[in-house]
């Protein structure tokens, strides 16, 4: 089951933390701020340790609505 992948973009800083560890899922737009491409370009455990790792807690991933990250 696909997961939804949410990002606070006021809250980003551009670490690129997560696109490391979702590699294809992530991506940063001209302000450096991160942005969604794909969420099912990685598996869903890595795509919660990108959120998870987040330094700034930016992100958030659910699943059938209830949160994972």
């Amino acid at each position: 089951m696909a997961v939804e992948v949410r990002v606070e973009r006021a809250r980003c800083i551009g670490s690129k933390t997560c696109i490391n560890a979702a590699p294809g899922v992530f991506y940063l737009d001209q302000q450096r701020i991160v942005v969604v491409v794909d969420a099912d370009a990685a598996p869903a455990d890595q795509v919660v340790k990108a959120a998870v790792n987040c330094p700034t807690g930016a992100l958030s991933v659910f699943r059938d609505g209830e949160r994972l990250a």
